[in-house]
């Protein structure tokens, strides 16, 4: 592992359940000497990464300011939120757009509307593996060697989702998805929830993104289904072509 790949590593010890660490505790994260982790938390305490708190250290002020600029500079939410705004005002339902990060599914945008019940995974929030309408999608839409190596590492996943329980049949479920070109979830993140996503296809060669608009359960089970699905799938295919062409245009 490199220097700056250790450095930055730091920065993955933190989470909901580790919000706060002491140097200590990074150092025995990092499993390095005492001066090379001090002088890792120093750079990044000097660059604005971390701060200290009592004695210990929290993630600092410049991770706010860069996402600051990402809601506002963000290529991708620049060009989707319009069309985004558009379906959230015809079907007035929460959207989330979510990215794969890792092996984790990540929300990057949540378009919010007054008239849904509570949503649990919005920005910035990861979702559980393998749950999740987001989640089962991109997962349709990975390399099946990734599937593969997905299903086995993570077996508890696995069996607490609604997905085939063998690498046959979760290699079924996931080719109907990718076949429909959109996924269903029922109560998977919010109890009172279902999800419908579909893709926005990017960059070539790597997952797509999954737009999900968030319908309360009642709601779903007397609306046109079939006609929400459609609508969904139609906006991520105008996203995408609108990626498509700025792509086309840019400079290289």
């Amino acid at each position: 592992m490199s220097s700056l790949t250790k450095l930055l590593s730091i920065l993955e010890f933190f989470s909901l359940g580790n919000t706060v660490l002491t140097a200590e505790q990074i150092i025995s994260k990092l499993g390095c000497s005492r001066p090379q982790g001090y002088r890792y938390i120093r750079e990044l305490y000097s660059a604005g990464f971390l701060t200290r708190f009592l004695g210990a250290y929290s993630l600092g002020p410049r991770i706010i300011e860069l996402d600051f600029i990402i809601r506002l500079g963000d290529p991708l939410l620049r060009s989707s939120e319009p069309l985004i705004r558009e379906l959230r005002d015809r079907v007035a339902c929460d959207i989330i757009l979510a990215k794969m990060f890792g092996d984790h599914l990540v929300a990057i945008h949540h378009e919010r509307c007054n008239n849904t019940n509570f949503v649990g995974y919005g920005r910035g929030r990861p979702m559980p593996l393998f749950r999740g309408s987001g989640y089962k999608l991109i997962l349709a839409y990975l390399p099946s060697a990734r599937q593969k190596r997905l299903f086995h590492q993570y077996p508890d996943a696995v069996k607490a989702s609604n997905l085939g329980q063998t690498w046959e049949e979760l290699r079924a479920d996931l080719r109907k998805i990718r076949q429909a070109g959109y996924a269903l979830s029922f109560g998977e993140l919010d109890a009172l929830n279902v999800g419908i996503s579909a893709p926005i296809f990017d960059e070539p060669n790597i997952p797509p993104i999954a737009l999900t608009l968030i319908v309360p359960r009642t709601r779903y089970e007397t609306s046109n289904q079939e006609l929400l699905a459609q609508i969904v799938t139609s906006v991520t295919s105008n996203i995408s072509h609108h990626l498509q062409q700025q792509r086309a245009i840019s400079p290289r």
